[in-house]
């Protein structure tokens, strides 16, 4: 009797043991990225770029939210799984010379738990930040009065698809101006959006198409300009952001509303 109650105490503790580590591995917060999923890490990608997007002086940049891309096809999570990596990215436009500045605004903005820095030189003008859940966030100066911050996922698992996430339908009208103006049509049209509690949403609209860029400088009132180079022409009007950018032989258009 005495060893049947040893054997029913030893299966209660390996309930109670297997019981715990079950509650453990669903609720308690991961300790590595190799115990988190691309899935994961998407929320924690979108509140980073919309965070960015928040910072920004809407009345001197124009942005642009690009879709969610994969960096890597294929990256070691550990030395027996395989995973891959995605990124998101924000273009934003600024006023020559602002660049720096730009930078720090959005430093001063973003969460203390980011730890964000910036670094300054004579050859560049960096942002670092922690996002948390092990997204990195950065932020560099790509060309005079462009800039580019991208949310990355690091290398995990991908238990699922992801797809861009469509909450509203997307304004073409913005960027149908742009068209009428250049005396073009759009090639392909695409929209990125992305969600956060604090952003609603946040939308893009954007466009492939041809022209010369010149044409849009006699028909946009010269107050309203952002940026104006030989690659990008990027103005606002009333709550939209528009940006036209030389790709190749192509241009990009985009119209971004949102948060």
């Amino acid at each position: 009797m005495k060893r049947h109650w040893v054997v029913i105490g030893v299966v209660a503790w390996i309930v109670v043991i297997a019981g715990a580590g079950l509650w453990s591995y669903f609720n308690d917060p991961a300790t590595t990225r190799d115990q988190t999923t691309i899935a994961d890490a998407l929320p924690t990608v979108d509140t980073a770029i919309a965070r960015v997007y928040g910072a920004l002086d809407p009345q001197t940049s124009v942005a642009a939210l690009g879709g969610y891309r994969r960096t890597e096809v294929s990256c070691r999570v550990t030395s027996a799984r395989e995973g891959t990596r995605f990124s998101r990215e924000l273009l934003v436009y600024v006023r020559k010379d602002t660049e720096a500045a730009t930078l720090d605004r959005v430093k001063a903005a973003l969460p203390p738990s980011y730890e964000p820095s910036v670094t300054h030189s004579d050859t560049t003008d960096v942002l670092n930040a922690d996002a948390g859940d092990f997204v990195l966030l950065r932020g560099t100066v790509t060309d005079p009065g462009v800039l580019r911050f991208t949310a990355d996922t690091g290398c995990r698992v991908q238990n699922a698809p992801v797809p861009e996430p469509t909450t509203t339908t997307p304004d073409r009208s913005p960027i149908q101006t742009v068209l009428t103006t250049l005396g073009t049509t759009a090639s392909e049209w695409r929209t990125h959006q992305l969600t956060t509690p604090s952003c609603h949403t946040l939308a893009t609209v954007e466009a492939d198409t041809t022209g010369d860029l010149r044409r849009l400088h006699t028909t946009i009132a010269a107050a309203t300009v952002v940026l104006d180079t030989d690659q990008v022409f990027a103005y606002r009007t009333g709550t939209t952001a528009i940006s036209v950018r030389k790709n190749g032989n192509e241009l990009i258009a985009t119209a971004t509303t949102g948060c």
